[in-house]
């Protein structure tokens, strides 16, 4: 074992995987998607397909071909979004971790092994996320080459600065206990996120707290074709400035969530520090939240000199 799943050598039951499966007018791609999932090297606990009001067969192939299986249980509803499939999906989990994906997707046989590997060995990990290959109408990586990273916690870095620390909904998994939190958004915000959901748990689960580990292998096929949720979205400034205003109402619910208010950015010294390898970039975003604290100037250049001194031990370890 590698990378931030070898940072503890105690190895303890492995958690059981619920894989939450939404989907929608996919009928060309959604058995290809399942299939991936049950030619995993690690087996799920349960593979939970919703699918979304689709119009195109998808109900009637997945039950072909899966009516029988004993780990496979398809819900179907009216159309209602993304969100709103996961929410449905969720309510039937039983897993320790939730492991998210889309049903034009793929994952490679080792993912789930590799990311229950490190929940396994470091039980204070509540989020994992991995690099992606992109597939179909494009052909490259989502993030460049890297080395794994552990990001620590981000509380203040996305209840202040808004930085996407995640991966499509293909690559994402966390923690259960964190996904019920996040689903408890309300009817009126959860209608915000028809799609592009996957927003709402990379920056929910900063703002919640979440500890947070980064997969530089490409563990994941995202398939990139003219349907893609993403895609549709478009260049209309309409849409995109819809898209902001409900990030903005969805990051204060996640916000008054955890209770945040201006004097929690005394603790950006604090935070910084659980980052075990932090980036320059975010030694400045945390110097721009530290001299955001209400408190004294002299403390904030004292907690700015051990962010830097941090900041250089971790070069020097690497």
């Amino acid at each position: 074992m590698r990378g931030v799943a070898a940072m503890s050598m105690t190895v303890s039951i492995r958690p059981t995987v619920s894989v939450l499966v939404s989907s929608y007018n996919y009928a060309a791609f959604v058995v290809e998607a399942i299939e991936s999932v049950l030619a995993q090297t690690e087996n799920a606990l349960e593979i939970i397909i919703v699918d979304d009001g689709s119009r195109d067969g998808s109900p009637e192939l997945l039950r072909r071909h899966y009516g029988d299986h004993p780990k496979i249980t398809l819900i179907e509803q009216a159309n209602g979004g993304q969100l709103q499939a996961w929410i449905t999906g969720f309510t039937r989990a039983r897993g320790d971790i939730v492991a998210l994906l889309d049903s034009d997707d793929r994952w490679n046989p080792d993912y789930l092994q590799r990311i229950v590997d490190v929940y396994a060995a470091r039980p204070e990990v509540d989020f994992v996320y991995t690099n992606m290959q992109l597939f179909g109408d494009l052909d490259e990586t989502m993030f460049k080459p890297g080395p794994d990273r552990d990001l620590g916690l981000s509380i203040l870095l996305n209840a202040y600065y808004h930085r996407f620390q995640g991966a499509a909904t293909s690559a994402v998994s966390l923690r259960s206990p964190l996904m019920a939190r996040l689903l408890t958004l309300p009817p009126e915000r959860a209608a915000d996120w028809l799609s592009r959901p996957d927003d709402c748990i990379v920056y929910g689960a900063d703002i919640l707290g979440a500890h947070k580990v980064y997969l530089s292998d490409t563990l994941v096929g995202h398939r990139e074709h003219g349907s893609n949720a993403l895609k549709a979205f478009g260049p209309s400034p309409l849409r995109v400035y819809r898209h902001v205003v409900g990030s903005e109402r969805m990051l204060e619910f996640y916000r008054q969530q955890a209770g945040i208010t201006p004097r929690w950015l005394r603790m950006a010294k604090a935070e910084f520090r659980t980052k075990p390898a932090p980036t320059f970039w975010e030694l400045r975003a945390y110097s721009w939240l530290l001299f955001q604290a209400p408190m004294p100037m002299a403390k904030r250049l004292e907690h700015w000199v051990g962010m830097v001194s941090h900041y250089l031990r971790s070069r020097r370890a690497r």
